[in-house]
This record gives C-alpha cells, sequence and structure tokens, in this order.
C-alpha cells in the first residue's frame, strides 16, 4: 500500500484516519497479557471477560501507520478516557483523526484522537489522544 508521508502538506487537524476492525478474542487478549505478566483473571468480570483496558493505549498504531508513511515514530503521551471495559469476543471498530501538527525544538509531533467503539452498536468503548513524534531534527554532521 502506498501511503502519503505524514506532514504538513498532507495531514492537517480535522483529517480522518482510515479505520479498521478488531476482534477482542481469546487469542488477541492472551498475547496481550503475555506481554505485560498479567493473568486473565484479573480481567474476569461479574458477566465474564473483560478485554483490559491498556489494550486501548496500542490501537493507535495500526490506525496511524495505516493512514500515513513516516520512519520515526517516537511515543511521547497517551491519554486513555475509558467508557467500559467490552466483554470478551467483541467486535470492534477503531477510528480517529489528526488533531494537531506541531514543533517543539526542531521536532515535529502530531497529536491525534483514537475511537474505539462496537462494531454494530457505534457504543463507545474508549478514546485515546496520542502524542507522539513524526520528525526529529535533523542532527548536526560529524
Amino acid at each position: 500500500m502506498d501511503l502519503p508521508e505524514l506532514n504538513e502538506e498532507n495531514c492537517k487537524p480535522g483529517d480522518k484516519l482510515r479505520p479498521y476492525s478488531v476482534t477482542y478474542d481469546e487469542p488477541f487478549v492472551a498475547a496481550f497479557l503475555e506481554r505485560t505478566g498479567e493473568s486473565p483473571a484479573d480481567y474476569e468480570g461479574p458477566d465474564g471477560r473483560v478485554v483490559p483496558p491498556a489494550v486501548f493505549f496500542s490501537a493507535y498504531g495500526r490506525l496511524i501507520h495505516g493512514t500515513y508513511h513516516y520512519e520515526t515514530g517516537v511515543f511521547v503521551t497517551s491519554n486513555l478516557r475509558l467508557f467500559k471495559a467490552p466483554p470478551l469476543g467483541t467486535k470492534a471498530l477503531v477510528t480517529g483523526e489528526v488533531l494537531r501538527l506541531f514543533e517543539r525544538n526542531d521536532n515535529k509531533y502530531v497529536t491525534f484522537s483514537v475511537v474505539v467503539s462496537d462494531e454494530s452498536s457505534g457504543e463507545r468503548f474508549a478514546e485515546v489522544e496520542h502524542t507522539s513524534i513524526y520528525k526529529l531534527k535533523p542532527r548536526p554532521a560529524r
């Protein structure tokens, strides 16, 4: 897939990011828990197992890299607003949009929103505001 470069010309506040669907099923959650060292029992709710809310922090990667091409990608910050931890097996839609581009200390940053919602009902599970550096300042030649 040939993607546009993430820069001030191709990426503007309000631009929608390419949405994708994901199923938060047993294999997906098991792989996540293996990386974090947590137990499935940690996410047992009154009505059964739920998707660990921290999963939503990583939803931005596929969203932004499926919309724009850029080399750097230095994580800066993510802020999560959780509405509901969905049950295991939920099919979700991940959408988002560019909020702003800015420069600090000659590094170029992008901030965008991520919304994770139920694919069929549209019920929101989480919103994440994510900021990363997409282009580092040029290094002096040695």
